[in-house]
């Protein structure tokens, strides 16, 4: 997607509205769910923008404090009172924190939320707001870091790792696969070079990626080294790629989300389904050359591809599910196991009498898939 620099308000396009409410509805079930465990939680968003549109009176740093009040009144109905919730906004532009902060006064929050816009790039500000919130009483609270960035750069892989390395944090990023897969050919390479380490964390971009491939091909592979940079950090087992398109039917950018917790990605792709499907958006994996949409009745393909993966050898039930998690638009591999025993392809040993129906987790000791 070509880099976009606004300098006044301006019309949210059908992608970014698309955008906003899967904010929106993740976070109403990340704070209700989050908020029964933990007395404090912070939202970081890294691009804030100036809090509306011209078209709109939607925006990120909104979608978040109205998902997160009525979370919050659900909590309080139930006698559960948060603490502290800690939300905080940047904005490289003063002229955009300053709006952002208007539109936020005409609300009134509970006092509970601890408000603040900052003016700077999330590059500058993330150490302080990081320091900050670690020296909470208990520590680190669990943290949603919405990371949109205009164009390709501004997001250092070292800032993306020093949220998701501590516990119950999640992030999601605006990835410009294609603004970087740009970066990759441009001629001029060498003033390159230095963003592609920063957005990677490493050179490793140099074997990886081909400056000669179609642009498909090299977004497509932007996409697999990123989540394959996600899938290396301790403990974040879970990412996803969700691809947002232009009205031309062409990739605007990948929604990548990363959470240690397999319910996080399991409530994402919920939020993910529950928008409009207005085809402003698709299913997306980094497969070359494929274009996945939303497809949540026919499991043919993901089934096969998870028999091809996972085929020839005993596993465990979580292998299944957390493939289905990470690599098809299924929230659950059940509906895949079901089109290949109909297909005499499985073997389960049972933890006691067999199921005559489904598959009950709980009840399964492993699976087998034969090719």
């Amino acid at each position: 997607m070509p880099s976009f620099k606004p300098t006044d308000l301006w019309n949210a396009e059908p992608h970014t509205l698309a955008k906003i409410e899967i904010v929106r509805r993740y976070l109403f079930l990340w704070f209700r769910i989050l908020g029964t465990r933990s007395n404090r939680l912070v939202y970081i968003d890294g691009f804030s923008g100036p809090g509306r549109y011209l078209n709109s009176d939607q925006s990120s740093p909104i979608a978040a404090l109205t998902s997160a009040k009525t979370a919050f009144d659900e909590l309080v109905r139930a006698q559960r009172v948060p603490t502290e919730w800690f939300f905080y906004f940047i904005d490289e532009k003063a002229k955009f924190a300053s709006s952002l902060e208007s539109v936020i006064s005409e609300t009134e929050w509970p006092r509970q939320f601890k408000n603040e816009v900052q003016t700077g790039t999330f590059e500058e500000q993330l150490k302080g707001i990081l320091d900050k919130i670690r020296r909470l009483p208990g520590g680190m609270p669990p943290t949603f870091a919405f990371i949109d960035p205009f164009g390709a750069t501004g997001v250092p892989f070292t800032h993306v790792t020093e949220i998701l390395k501590h516990r119950s944090c999640e992030v999601l990023i605006n990835l410009d696969s294609d603004g970087i897969g740009r970066l990759v050919a441009a001629q001029s390479i060498e003033r390159n070079k230095e963003h592609l380490d920063a957005i990677f964390g490493g050179n490793m971009w140099k074997d990886r990626l081909d400056p000669h491939a179609p642009m498909l091909t090299l977004c497509a592979q932007v996409l697999a080294l990123y989540k394959e940079r996600l899938r290396s950090l301790p403990n974040v087992n879970y990412t996803f790629a969700f691809a947002m398109k232009s009205k031309q039917g062409t990739l605007n950018y990948h929604l990548v989300f990363a959470s240690q917790r397999a319910i996080g990605l399991k409530k994402m792709k919920e939020a993910m389904k529950a928008v409009d499907k207005s085809g402003s958006y698709s299913f997306s994996d980094d497969t070359v050359g494929q274009r996945r949409l939303w497809d949540f009745s026919d499991p043919e393909q993901p089934a096969n591809r998870m028999l091809a993966q996972l085929g020839g050898s005993w596993r465990a039930y979580k292998d299944f599910d957390d493939f289905a998690l990470n690599e098809t638009p299924f929230e659950n591999p059940k509906s895949m196991l079901q089109h290949l025993k109909s297909n005499g392809k499985t073997e389960i040993q049972w933890l006691g009498e067999p199921s005559k129906t489904g598959f009950p987790e709980e009840r399964i000791k492993a699976i087998k898939l034969n090719p």
